[in-house]
Formats: C-alpha cells, sequence, structure tokens
C-alpha cells in the first residue's frame, strides 16, 4: 500500500498554521528538555545542547521556527495527507498525533544543530 505525500501548497499551509506551529514549539521545547539532561558523552553533544539552549531561549517568537522542517518530515506529510478530500490546512492538522511531531523533532535534532552522522568504521 502506498502511503499520499502531503501538496507542497498544502505543506506551506501546514507551516503556517498557528495551532501546528504551538504543537510544534511544545514538542522542541520538552525535547529540549530531554537533551539538555542527557549524558555529557552523547554524541554531538555540544551542538545538541546548544541548539536545546538557543530554542528554550528564542530571540524571535513570532517566527514558525522549526515548523517547516517538521511539516517536511514523511511521517508527518503521510499523516496529514491521510485527511479525508480535499485536504485543507485544518484538517491535515488534525490529522497529525503529538507523538508523530515529537518522534519528528527527536529525528530532526541532529541535522538542525549541525552534528553529522557517526564516521564509518
Amino acid at each position: 500500500m502506498t502511503t499520499r505525500s502531503l501538496p507542497l501548497f498544502l505543506e506551506n499551509e501546514l507551516t503556517h498554521d498557528p495551532v501546528f506551529i504551538a504543537r510544534v514549539r511544545a514538542a522542541v521545547t520538552r525535547i529540549a528538555r530531554e537533551v539538555l539532561s542527557e549524558p555529557a558523552d552523547t554524541p554531538g553533544h555540544p551542538l545538541r545542547t546548544g541548539l536545546a539552549r538557543s530554542v528554550l531561549n528564542p530571540a524571535d517568537s513570532t517566527t514558525p521556527g522549526l515548523a517547516p522542517s517538521i511539516a517536511a518530515d514523511p511521517n508527518i506529510s503521510a499523516a496529514a495527507a491521510a485527511a479525508p478530500l480535499p485536504i485543507d490546512g485544518g484538517a491535515a492538522e488534525a490529522r497529525i498525533t503529538d507523538e508523530q511531531i515529537l518522534d519528528a523533532v527527536r529525528q530532526a535534532w541532529d541535522l538542525t544543530a549541525g552534528v553529522g552522522p557517526a564516521p564509518a568504521q
């Protein structure tokens, strides 16, 4: 079974949806707190904690923050695309669970912080 992808114009609408932005901000705050309590020997720890501190003390809270990156996550896109046709931003946002948002933030954390993949051995 193939999953529908969210069309780009709807992905863009999702990144401007105030409810989606608020949910992503809440997830980012929760993950930032997790990151700040992780062991110092965690790979990429300085970059990971730097991002955590910056998202907990934003210079501008009027921007969508990480919402565009999270909206582009394949699982978020698939969940939003599962909304009944015709899809609109509100129906798409309602199909996304909090756990899916939290997982997408966890998956995007290292990339956003600038932590590269582990070197091949």
